[in-house]
């Protein structure tokens, strides 16, 4: 697995997320895989991260769990010096954005963007000019009352994008090939 790494310099000092020494492994004795072994990453505030690598390497492992999907099996997450391997995926201001998207098929674009706000306990207000703003900035305001099921692959994805970051995560994850989408969005949001 490598790493790739694009940012402000001027930002170089404060750490968003750093992995201390991660091993995972998944499974016991002659069916155990070590998906992780002794790995440590630096990620620094306004840093746009890519990890890179083959297949299996370990890439998807590493960001389910900064976001808290699985747990390490030896050694530390932190989320702005903060350790954060006890909080569930929920307590964590991680959003992910996978590779499947997962977006609620019963749902329109923008309950999809809401849902997260709204789970969050906002007011009905703020949750309305949040999606209208996102949807803005993912460039889909037309489609806002449209089911995911009418969308364009590459629709879906910018779903999955602005759902992630409408609460304005700290750390936004993603598993896909929407890079480019999160970098120029990561940067009009000002995410930090």
């Amino acid at each position: 697995m490598g790493f790739s790494r694009t940012g402000n310099q001027a930002d170089t000092n404060a750490i968003a997320v750093e992995a201390q020494n991660i091993t995972k492994v998944f499974g016991k004795g002659d069916e155990e895989v070590r998906a992780l072994d002794d790995v440590s990453v630096t990620i620094r505030e306004n840093e746009f991260f890519t990890l890179l690598g083959p297949s299996g390497c370990g890439k998807t492992t590493l960001l389910r769990l900064i976001a808290g999907f699985e747990l390490p099996s030896d050694g530390q997450i932190l989320l702005q010096g903060n350790r954060i391997g006890h909080l569930p995926p929920n307590k964590r201001p991680v959003n992910t954005v996978f590779q499947n998207y997962a977006l609620f098929p019963h749902m329109t674009v923008a309950e999809n963007i809401g849902f997260g706000l709204e789970m969050l306990g906002k007011p009905r207000e703020e949750v309305e000019d949040t999606i209208k703003s996102i949807l803005a900035l993912v460039r889909m305001e037309q489609y806002g009352n449209r089911k995911t099921s009418q969308l364009s692959g590459g629709q879906q994805q910018r779903v999955a994008l602005a759902r992630a970051l409408a609460p304005q995560p700290k750390v936004p994850c993603s598993m896909n090939r929407c890079l480019p989408w999160i970098s120029n969005c990561a940067r009009k949001c000002k995410l930090s």
